[in-house]
């Protein structure tokens, strides 16, 4: 086991973050109870879930929200091999990709109970113009109510998990944080989360206190930053979740390149901010250690004792868990809420967080001026 801080960094994804929960059941069963929980989109609402219930509800309400953005029967299912929409495929290859999971495309058609909805009635004029909240192609209202069903709000401001949730200024292009431990902002209600995953154009942006918030994901999907830039000066345990994997295989067909256009949209600044993190860290880690050697009469001096203090005295342990590709998966992955791929990618955070856990590599020595040391999880090998 271990004191330090132990954090969920949690990524947006749509229908991918079941990975998370899965992570989430196995490294809580073990012990490995988070402090702070940090999401975006769908990151967010796992990590409202999390921070939002007693011990004791929490992966039930995982669960159950889970099951509840289940997709619909449709009229789609109706559809025969011998349709129409199969004579258009060879025409078509995101029909061809839609007909392949019927499903999805129901979800894109008719929205997912309790999360959105098509807004109604469409149009294909997209100058005409609109009110802000309605500025997206479905209506996200049902989400409001679910996280209403699955989050306890004054459990989630006043419990012992802090949850910070991000979202982007529509204005002004600023990243936003909404934190459990900023007060001074007020609760955090079932808003605040709907921003943190109002993806446009899909989705309207949420206003909030006069402002309009998008999707946190268009500016970090994976805001590791939120952590380090706190002042705690203290060793932390860090479980970052990616929903997207950096790593995959060559498109060779266009329905691969939207997906891998996706990909690397939402996981392609990641390993760049960590380098670059990392330097930061392990150089205030190194100012510290550089400021015991400076003798007491200097440090009296005030300009001497600044720069000093710009050190700190603590180590994070990231453990990266990449979420690897299904097979059969496509540009549509993020929108299939079927119960088959909803498990099937619960059961794989399980078992990454269970070969995690196994090699235990932030029990490791480090060298002295390590303040940010990140373990990947490769597929096919053990944590290093």
């Amino acid at each position: 086991m271990t004191d330090q801080l132990i954090a969920m960094i949690l990524q947006g994804g749509g229908a991918l973050g079941a990975y998370q929960a899965g992570v989430f059941e196995h490294i809580t069963a073990n012990g490995f109870v988070p402090d702070w929980v940090i999401g975006t989109s769908i990151g967010a609402i796992n990590g409202a879930i999390i921070a939002g219930n007693e011990p004791d509800r929490r992966l039930d309400k995982l669960v159950s929200f889970w099951q509840a953005v289940g997709p619909a029967t449709s009229w789609f299912d109706l559809w025969t091999p011998n349709g129409w929409a199969e004579m258009l495929n060879p025409f078509n290859p995101v029909l061809t990709s839609l007909s392949k999971n019927r499903a999805v495309l129901s979800a894109m058609t008719q929205g997912i109970d309790g999360f959105f909805k098509p807004r109604l009635p469409l149009t294909v004029d997209l100058c005409t113009p609109v009110a802000l909240d309605e500025a997206g192609f479905y209506d996200t209202s049902p989400l409001h109510q679910t996280l209403l069903d699955h989050v306890d709000f004054d459990y989630l401001n006043d419990g012992p998990i802090r949850l910070s949730v991000c979202a982007v200024n529509v204005e002004s292009a600023a990243f936003t944080v909404f934190d459990t431990a900023n007060k001074a902002d007020g609760p955090i209600g079932p808003k605040h989360i709907m921003a943190s995953g109002a993806l446009p154009p899909a989705f309207p942006p949420v206003l909030i206190g006069g402002h309009a918030y998008w999707d946190g994901g268009i500016y970090s999907n994976t805001p590791l930053e939120i952590l380090l830039n706190d002042e705690l000066d203290r060793d932390a345990l860090v479980f970052l979740v990616d929903l997207w994997d950096p790593t995959e295989r060559l498109p060779t067909t266009m329905s691969d390149v939207m997906d891998r256009m996706k990909s690397i949209q939402y996981t392609g600044r990641t390993t760049a901010q960590i380098q670059v993190r990392k330097r930061i860290e392990d150089l205030q880690k190194a100012v510290r250690l550089l400021a015991e050697q400076i003798p007491q009469d200097r440090l009296a001096d005030p300009s001497v004792a600044a720069l000093a203090a710009k050190g700190t005295d603590r180590t994070v342990n990231v453990i990266r868990l990449i979420m690897k590709a299904l097979e059969g998966d496509d540009q549509f992955r993020d929108i299939d809420f079927t119960a088959a791929t909803v498990d099937a990618r619960w059961a794989a955070g399980n078992a990454d967080a269970a070969r995690a856990l196994r090699h235990k590599a932030w029990l490791k020595p480090v060298p002295p001026h390590a303040g940010l040391v990140i373990h990947e999880l490769d597929q096919h090998e053990e944590i290093r």
